[in-house]
């Protein structure tokens, strides 16, 4: 089983994403490897009946996946990580703002302990390193009549892209990649170590609320002791 270690150096990377490589370091729950879609996203939310919480779905090639104000997120063929996962909350109302704020720490916690050092997150949920987008996380919640609400995170990583020209035209040219900053690594590796940690915190966070999150949020916060002009 592949654990949450502070000490990861993984120095290959892998071609394509592959469901039985992921899932050898997961001890319990699915994932679903999909060659391409428009949103990973949309794909947890249509097949909510159909999966557990926990369960995660990451595609090779996503065309239209959605990010804050309308944004668009696309992953150029096994270029990116494009992951989403579903997690499920009993008779909890969560608020949006404090899951993307915890999945945000979430995720730059993972990237740092793979080496990217200088990450920062720009509230309330994008990853940037020295000062260009390397992440972004879009968390949707749908409730039902059930008092059960349904948290759908979506998190989007630039990993080793080539498709400049693609991405200058969806997502803006402010943008960096892993490959950039001297990170390779297997991204199976990278999709499974997230999972494991989202759901060990997310388990945390039903326990115990946003405070464990606190002293991360002062290490990440991208205008942590900054001016800000209104």
């Amino acid at each position: 089983m592949l654990g949450y270690n502070e000490n990861y150096n993984f120095s290959t990377y892998s071609s394509f994403l592959n469901e039985s490589e992921i899932l050898k370091h997961l001890p319990e729950g699915r994932v679903m490897v999909l060659n391409k879609i428009s949103s990973t996203n949309r794909y947890i939310i249509d097949n909510i009946p159909y999966i557990r919480s926990g369960d995660a779905c990451v595609t090779e090639n996503q065309t239209r996946g959605r990010g804050r104000r309308d944004k668009i997120w696309v992953t150029p063929f096994g270029e990116g990580v494009c992951l989403s996962m579903y997690w499920q909350l009993h008779k909890i109302s969560p608020i949006i703002i404090e899951l993307s704020l915890i999945i945000s720490i979430v995720v730059a916690k993972v990237l740092k302990n793979f080496g990217v050092s200088q990450i920062k997150i720009k509230w309330p949920n994008d990853l940037y390193v020295y000062g260009r987008k390397l992440a972004g996380i879009l968390i949707e919640i749908i409730t039902r009549e059930d008092s059960i609400s349904h948290i759908i995170i979506g998190i989007g990583i630039n990993v080793a892209t080539h498709t400049r020209i693609t991405l200058d035209n969806k997502i803006g040219k402010n943008w960096i990649n892993l490959k950039d900053v001297g990170v390779i690594l297997d991204r199976n590796i990278l999709v499974a170590t997230l999972i494991n940690v989202l759901r060990k915190e997310l388990m945390d966070f039903v326990l115990f609320g946003f405070t464990p999150f606190i002293s991360y949020w002062k290490i990440f916060d991208g205008l942590y002791n900054k001016p800000v002009h209104y």
